[in-house]
């Protein structure tokens, strides 16, 4: 009986999902998972040199909230201490995903994510849809092409085994 318990609990913790280190980790496991013939030219980070990155996320300063939330859509007011992106390089309309480490309510964030990418004035060009998801004390956005956000909540969900709390047209 011991060793089919132990058995039990060995496929169990083997098959769980093991939880992001930090925002950056999250997309990068989440990049890494995607084939050749689904990668498509990328940069991630903010614009310093520091965190910019090509073909690849990169972390994203937090220090000016207005530069984030008219980059990301993340509210100025969102209790987060971490950031990371990774955004289509032709055009950030196409696909733009984000993860957070949220500091308070991870919900409350999806929420106020999902509200403020609805609501903006789109230029050059005009995303389909949006979808959050609660990865424990991370939430992710990712809006942009209908095709690229229903691949990345595919390997979002295949790594970390999370629906997405969002998933819908943006309006």
């Amino acid at each position: 009986m011991k060793k089919i318990i132990s058995l039990v609990l060995a496929a169990v913790l083997t098959l769980s999902p093991a939880a992001p280190a930090s925002a950056l980790d999250l997309l990068e496991k989440v990049w890494s998972t995607y084939t050749d013939d689904e990668k498509f030219p990328t940069s991630g980070g903010d614009y310093s040199e520091a965190n910019s990155k090509e073909d690849a996320p990169g972390v994203y300063d937090l220090t000016d909230r207005a530069a984030v939330d008219s980059a990301l859509g993340l509210p100025e007011t969102a209790k987060v201490d971490q950031a990371a992106s990774l955004v289509h390089m032709m055009n950030q309309n196409t696909f733009t995903a984000a993860a957070y480490h949220c500091t308070d309510d991870a919900d409350a964030l999806a929420t106020a994510l999902r509200d403020n990418i609805q609501q903006r004035q789109w230029m050059c060009g005009f995303p389909d849809k949006v979808a959050v998801a609660v990865v424990g004390e991370y939430v992710v956005s990712v809006f942009g092409a209908e095709d690229l956000v229903n691949t990345f909540m595919s390997h979002l969900n295949g790594i970390f085994g999370v629906q997405p709390v969002y998933d819908e047209a943006i309006l």
